[in-house]
């Protein structure tokens, strides 16, 4: 009798880095985010921690844009 061949594991989700969290929040807002990078991703980031980097993301980026208005306007 002859085994079939085993097949091999998925390798577990690796845990997302900060930088790459940054990097796909960043990508998102900008929308160049390929496929390939999407499905390598998701499966390690959580839904929170999106939320939270983009709500920061989007607070830095409101911010800079009226400090730089205020500062072009001259108040």
């Amino acid at each position: 009798m002859s085994k079939a061949p085993a097949m091999p594991k998925a390798a577990p989700p690796a845990t997302p880095g900060f930088l790459r969290l940054i990097r796909t929040v960043g990508a998102a807002m900008f929308g160049i985010r390929g496929r390939k990078s999407h499905e390598q991703d998701m499966p390690s980031l959580s839904p929170l921690q999106l939320i939270v980097t983009a709500l920061v993301f989007m607070l830095i980026f409101v911010v800079s844009v009226v400090s730089i208005a205020s500062y072009v306007v001259g108040q």
